[in-house]
Formats: C-alpha cells, structure tokens, sequence
C-alpha cells in the first residue's frame, strides 16, 4: 500500500529533489513486464531508509519538541522547517517536505507570511514542482529586500529548471556579497553549461573549489555544497567528453557520502558509461528513493539481476497510485521508466513531452530527444530542438541524439 503524507499537497507527494544532474542513456533489450512483488519470506527487506545525520537528527527533535510546546513560535518553526529540508534534500525524502511543510502550518496558506516562513515555503514549493507558486514566493521577498541572498539564488535555481535562463544569469549575477563564493560559482556554472560553454563551467568551478579549499575552515563552504559543486563539474566535464575528468570529480563528490542525488548523478554517469554493475553496487542499500529505484531498476535489467524484477514492480505500482492521485510532477522519472524499464517509447514520450512543459534542464531535452527516436516520432522533437539551437547548448550526449534525428531526416 503506497502511504501518501498530509502534509504535502496532493499534487506534491512525490517530488524529488532538484539537484540530480543527468538523465540516463537509453538501454536495449526486453521490457520488464513483472507481476507484482509478493514476498513470502518474514525477513524479506522491502525498504531501505538510509541513517540519517545523528547530530542533525538529535537537533530536529529537541527543536521539533519546542515547537509542539509552542506551534506559533516562528523561530522555532523556521529551524524545525530548515533541518528537515535539509533532510529531505539529502535523502530524496518527500516525508522531510512535509514536516517542514507542517512546521509552517500558521503562516502556510497566509497571503503575506513573515520573510523568513515565505522563503522556506518558496523552497518547500521548489522541490515539490510547484515553481510558479516559489518564484511568486521569492519575487515577492526581492522586491522588498533585493539583497536577500538566500532569495536570489533560490530564484537563479528555480529560473534554470523552468528554462528562464537569462533571468536566472541576471539573479546569478546579483547575487550579495553575503553569498558564499562557491555558490555563486554554482548559480553562474548552471546557466553556462546550459547556454554552451561547459568549458567556462568546468574551469570557473574548479577555481572557486581550489579557493574554498585555500581558505579558513570557518569560511569554508559547506560539504554538500563542495559535493554539489564536484558533481556538477563533473557532468559539465562529461558532457564535453571529458571521461577521465568527469570519473575523478564524480569519484571525489561520492566518496563517503549519503547524499541521495549526488549518488544518483554519479549512476546516471555509470549507466551512460556503460557501467551498470557499478550502479548496482553504489546505490546498494541506500535508499527505497524513487530516483534510486530507477537507477537500480535500469542497471539490474541491463545486468540481468535477478532483483529487476521486483525494482521495476514497485516502481510501476508507484507510479499508478499516482495517476489515481492525479499527481504528475515526476514525469521525468516515469518517462525513463517507461522507455528504459518497460520499453514502451509511445507512454515515453506522452510524459517526456508533458515534463518538458514543466521543466527545461538539459535532462529533460534529452528525454524527449530519445524517446522521439525510440517512437520514431521525428516531429516530437521539434520543441527541444528550437529550445536547445536559441540556448547554445552544446553537449556531446544531445548532439549524438540531434545527429541522429538529422539523420533520419
């Protein structure tokens, strides 16, 4: 029985975090059409949840426990609010959401809540796909402090998923002094590597790592920021064809990690790499995560695990309950399913072209360009290629794709 969480809105249980990089290369061989997973055995493992951070943990409960003493304390809730996205980000966790969701019920559905409960409901919304509502959230905390940092970069992020890139480059740009350098860094390499100049990405990530690596411990950014900015670099560098590069910096982001979409981008290397044993091994007992699962799902297919079977169940039975639900913002996720799991491109690309409406990172391009080939769909693709020829983006994992849509031409 899928468990759906009150305090998330209907149409956002089941948003994944923005922070996964790439999207997997398109695998050959028979779909996977398995009943549903039934264990027999009392000990059978059905779900894994990865440990959480201790101290974060510890933290969370002692200020979740002031909070219920005084629910209308706002400081209270915005650090209750702020540890469990912080959770939720690293974990892929949408049950973290909706505790920092819960955290800000008296301010939640006010028309003009206090800054600090607007800007993490803006966030809220950012990972649960609700962009219009964050960037109407983070536009309304600009106009009255235009230096607010968290707000602004927030916004640069929220404008490169939607595809608005040179308003994200103007918020990238702006960006306070109170912004650490490593981050600005991040918001600027985004938009470069979207807009073809992966190259400037790479080395001006590189810089601002080697800086924050030179500088005080007290000033250093922090560890999931250096992974982000590492696991970023290193897609920047793959999509260039950097292999050893891109191998080294994803390498250096996972190591001794639990960050759920650092792991994730690093899968979704190997699988383009054509290392899908490896996949099986890094996300081995991380997460029940629907992002894992996929990746899990798409290797032990490829590998002809015996486990696929009962990955690509859950996943299918998943992904129906939220058709009943009418939930559709992890169309991204599905699309792969459909077109890399099941080997169905016509459902593929019905949800690849509706994601791409919703959001245009260069994932999202490359789905709807590989599910237009597997469904010999040539005009399907028209959309992603106007976007990607006025952008500039140049990277080898699309241009291999528009080459083959060229062809068939």
């Amino acid at each position: 029985m899928r468990v759906l969480i009150p305090a998330v809105p209907e149409r956002g249980r089941r948003a994944w975090s923005m922070a996964l990089l790439a999207a997997g290369v398109l695998l050959a061989g028979a779909p996977v059409n398995a009943a549903p997973y039934r264990p027999t055995d009392d000990e059978a493992v059905l779900a894994t949840v990865p440990p959480a951070s201790v101290p974060n943990q510890s933290e969370f409960r002692s200020s979740q426990k002031k909070l219920t003493e005084n629910p209308n304390d706002l400081a209270t809730a915005v650090e209750v609010a702020r540890l469990a996205i912080r959770e939720g980000k690293a974990g892929a966790d949408l049950r973290s959401f909706g505790q920092a969701q819960a955290a800000l019920g008296p301010w939640w559905s006010q028309g003009e809540p206090p800054a600090s409960a607007r800007l993490l409901r803006a966030v809220i919304r950012q990972n649960l796909h609700d962009f219009a509502s964050a960037e109407a959230d983070l536009n309304a905390i600009l106009a009255i402090d235009p230096q607010n940092g968290e707000a602004r970069l927030t916004r640069a992020f929220v404008r490169q998923t939607i595809g608005a890139l040179d308003a994200a480059k103007e918020d990238c740009r702006k960006l306070p002094s109170s912004v650490r350098p490593l981050e600005a860094a991040i918001c600027l390499a985004g938009v470069e590597t979207a807009t073809g100049s992966s190259a400037k990405a790479l080395e001006r990530l590189a810089e601002a790592l080697a800086a924050d690596e030179a500088v005080a411990a007290d000033a250093k950014a922090k560890p999931e920021t250096r992974r982000w900015a590492q696991a970023l670099a290193a897609d920047a560098a793959s999509g260039l064809g950097l292999t050893e590069e891109a191998n080294r910096r994803f390498s250096d982001a996972a190591a001794n990690s639990d960050d759920v979409p650092t792991l994730v981008a690093y899968a979704d290397y190997l699988l383009d790499a054509g290392r899908p044993a490896e996949v099986l091994t890094l996300l081995a007992d991380r997460s029940d995560a629907d992002v894992v699962l996929l990746r899990l799902a798409i290797a032990g297919k490829a590998v002809g695990d015996p486990r696929a079977s009962r990955w690509a169940s859950v996943l299918g039975e998943r992904f129906a309950a939220d058709r009943a639900n009418k939930v559709a913002i992890h169309q991204r996720e599905e699309a792969r399913f459909e077109l890399e799991v099941k080997g169905d491109p016509a459902t593929a690309l019905a949800l690849a072209e509706a994601n791409w409406k919703a959001q245009k990172e260069i994932a999202d391009a490359r789905l709807v360009l590989q599910a237009a080939l597997a469904a010999r769909d040539r005009a399907a693709a028209a959309d992603v290629l106007g976007f990607i020829k006025a952008t500039g983006l140049n990277d080898i994992r699309i241009k291999s794709l528009q080459d083959q849509i060229a062809e068939k031409r």
